[in-house]
């Protein structure tokens, strides 16, 4: 739980007092063109951030406990891995044992709630819920999901044309929590996906990748940096068919530096380098795996995600890899949770310079 705002947030308030790295961490793990403080300082922004969490942690508590019909132990469990998206269970079945399926809904809505912006929180309290939903970040976010969910249950009917009655609404449930729970990172399994059609399978590998929103606790490269790549695309393909005119790429409103663009595309960059050379290293040094195997799991450490596909699914466990394998899988998953940014950034001397 504690690693879900991040150790990141919680070091703030001590880096930036005693050893000035604060700003520095916070611009690399808060992933926007700017940093936008929720308080006068650095240390009243962490505060802040924390009171939401902690808030949407002990209401999480309830509803599973009042409305979901879960026990005490298991709605406190469930709600100190749902909220840090961690997705651990108090089972081996993990959520596939949960009988009721108003809980499971209320792990799909939390889930959905830890994947936004927690400075959006912030403004809904202030009483701002016009400006909190004109956040584009959010709205793509949103869409994302829609269509991912929506696209999976659609493929999983199809495939389940000859079966029983009352399959479309079971489509439509499963696929909604998975699409709630990769997209997020949170790693949460209601059915076996590994046994999915393909076309859902894609879809879970690129939820995997494109992951929650800058400013949230879930994993993957935040969807706030593919839409800047997406409107650099757009950019670049409209200079070339008016190159005299000016361009200006803007987030809510907001022009977007072009130093933060190079960041955002140093992030992307460096991202897939990582990721080509660990599928690489994992293919030869586990020549038994399929390509499914090899690319899952790979995308899956990068996400924090958990469950991969093939072998690895949401039923398996990753024992069986040999010791390098899951040496190399254990460093993705530190990188991906950290953030390649901030790592280097963590590693720069200048980070922990009293005059930074």
């Amino acid at each position: 739980w504690l690693g879900g705002m991040g150790v990141i947030m919680l070091g703030l308030v001590i880096l930036s007092r005693v050893l000035g790295g604060g700003a520095s961490f916070a611009r690399a793990e808060l992933t926007g063109p700017t940093l936008s403080k929720l308080g006068p300082t650095l240390q009243s922004t962490a505060r802040r951030l924390w009171t939401i969490y902690i808030f949407l942690t002990i209401l999480e508590m309830g509803a599973l406990y009042f409305i979901g019909g879960l026990g005490y132990f298991d709605s406190v469990n469930y709600a100190l891995t749902t909220l840090p998206t961690g997705g651990f269970g108090v089972t081996d079945g993990g959520v596939m044992d949960i009988t009721s399926s108003s809980a499971v809904l209320i792990l799909t809505i939390f889930m959905i709630l830890a994947g936004i912006n927690f400075s959006l929180y912030h403004v809904l309290a202030m009483g701002n819920p016009r400006e909190a939903f004109k956040d584009e970040e959010l709205r793509t976010y949103l869409l994302i999901f829609l269509l991912a969910w929506l696209g999976m249950a659609f493929s999983i009917f199809r495939s389940n044309l000859d079966g029983p009655s009352g399959d479309e609404i079971e489509s439509l449930r499963q696929s909604m929590f998975q699409a709630a729970s990769i997209g997020t990172s949170t790693g949460y399994a209601s059915a076996n996906f590994a046994e999915w059609p393909v076309f859902s399978q894609i879809v879970l590998l690129l939820l995997m990748i494109i992951g929650a929103s800058a400013g949230s606790t879930g994993g993957g490269v935040k969807v706030l940096r593919v839409r800047i790549s997406f409107e650099l695309a757009r950019r670049e393909i409209t200079r070339i068919i008016f190159p005299r005119k000016v361009v200006a790429m803007r987030v809510n409103g907001e022009v977007i530096d072009e130093n933060r663009i190079w960041i955002v595309l140093g992030m992307l960059s460096s991202w897939v380098v990582l990721a080509t050379g660990s599928m690489l290293l994992l293919s030869m040094i586990q020549p038994q795996w399929e390509m499914n195997d090899v690319l899952s799991v790979v995308i899956s450490s990068l996400g924090n995600t958990g469950p991969a596909l093939g072998q690895f699914g949401p039923t398996s466990t990753w024992a069986s890899m040999n010791d390098l394998s899951l040496f190399w899988t254990s460093i993705l998953m530190w990188l991906g949770r950290l953030e390649l940014l901030t790592v280097l950034v963590l590693l720069h001397p200048r980070t922990w310079s009293s005059s930074n």
